[in-house]
């Protein structure tokens, strides 16, 4: 609900001064949450600001937050009802279409229709639902989070009588500024992401992926944590680019870029090192699961025919594996080094193959340590 609409219904409330007190300290709470609301910096901390300050301006007993582009759903309720929730979630889940209807209720979909005073809001077809059997206990908002995505905030309360239609026009604001704030946090988690990825392949850029090494190196080295990192070389691809030039590089590129990614993992993140080469780091992996991605990964390049402008291409991927806890690896450099060396033994056995460093053996360590010193 736009904040123009606020002001006629602020002003003859203003005239009961019965409960001017009472409207007072609503408008408060509501300005804080608001302002904390536009503070906050990930989808994370908004669901936790909303949760925490919408019942302190509006009296509630649950909060259910969904989008339609994930099938995760948000829910707050003071009283820890499961029951309720699950409830909730189910029908948040129907309603945005990622559960079929049941027998009982047809989801009544949200349609988009233009506002009538503000860009960012979402208009549904169907009056407030009921969440309890009781036809006026819960109040739904719709979002418009893109032209793509809608969402959808549903409040609820039960023992301290229905929303107020003052309350519903608070809870109609409060759902505009979510619209917002998950808007422009999406905005900025693409912008983002456009600057960390590699415009050709969109895969991470050499120092987002190198971060993402990083951090899974110290989870390794603190609590002992198998990782394991792959760096891939195409083959003869600069015969690619001799014979078809620039162009075809570029599809062979993009397409095996492409081949990785839809091959791991969701968790496992994929950069593009430098050239020909590409990288994952795969989390929570040992040696043994990562060869056998690994081989997937080679087989899929394998069979794979690259088609460009220029004609068709076949081509194979060498890999090197390395992986952690590893007592020569205590930096970032020294993992992508051990990994580079397993590159080149690859290319080195004849190409198309994986080629695995061998973490070496704390026996071993020490036994070279105490020839060095001698």
């Amino acid at each position: 609900m736009a904040g123009e609409e606020l002001v006629p219904v602020v002003l003859q409330r203003s005239q009961d001064h019965d409960t001017l007190p009472s409207t007072r300290q609503q408008l408060e709470a509501l300005h804080q949450l608001l302002a904390e609301l536009a503070a906050c910096s990930d989808e994370n901390e908004i669901i936790q600001t909303l949760t925490k300050g919408l019942p302190r301006a509006i009296p509630s007993d649950v909060i259910g937050i969904a989008r339609s582009s994930h099938e995760h759903v948000r829910i707050w309720s003071n009283d820890r009802n499961r029951e309720q929730e699950a409830r909730l979630r189910r029908y948040l889940l129907r309603r945005l279409g990622h559960l079929p209807a049941d027998s009982v209720r047809r989801p009544i979909p949200l349609r988009l229709v233009p506002p009538r005073h503000s860009s960012h809001a979402l208009i549904s077809t169907v009056q407030p639902r009921e969440f309890d059997g009781s036809p006026r206990n819960g109040h739904e908002m719709p979002l418009m989070i893109s032209e793509e995505e809608k969402g959808l905030l549903v409040v609820q309360r039960k023992g301290t009588g229905p929303y107020t239609e003052w309350e519903r026009q608070l809870i109609d604001t409060v759902g505009t500024v979510l619209t917002l704030c998950l808007r422009n946090l999406d905005v900025c988690r693409r912008t983002q992401d456009v600057a960390l990825r590699d415009p050709l392949t969109k895969v991470f850029r050499t120092q987002a992926f190198e971060d993402a090494v990083t951090r899974e190196l110290r989870l390794g080295l603190r609590y002992k944590v198998p990782a394991c990192l792959l760096l891939l070389g195409l083959d003869y691809f600069e015969v690619v680019n001799n014979r078809l030039g620039q162009s075809a590089g570029d599809h062979v590129l993009k397409a095996a870029a492409s081949l990785i990614r839809t091959t791991v993992r969701d968790l496992d993140t994929v950069g593009r090192c430098d050239g020909d080469q590409f990288a994952v780091v795969l989390p929570h992996t040992d040696i043994r699961r990562a060869r056998v991605l690994a081989e997937r990964l080679r087989e899929c390049i394998e069979r794979h025919l690259f088609i460009s402008d220029m004609g068709q291409v076949r081509t194979t991927v060498s890999i090197g594996l390395a992986a952690i806890p590893d007592l020569v690896v205590a930096s970032t450099v020294d993992w992508m080094t051990i990994a580079s060396s397993a590159l080149k033994e690859a290319k080195a056995q004849g190409r198309n193959c994986v080629a695995v460093h061998t973490p070496r053996p704390p026996a071993l360590a020490c036994a070279v340590a105490l020839s060095l010193a001698a």
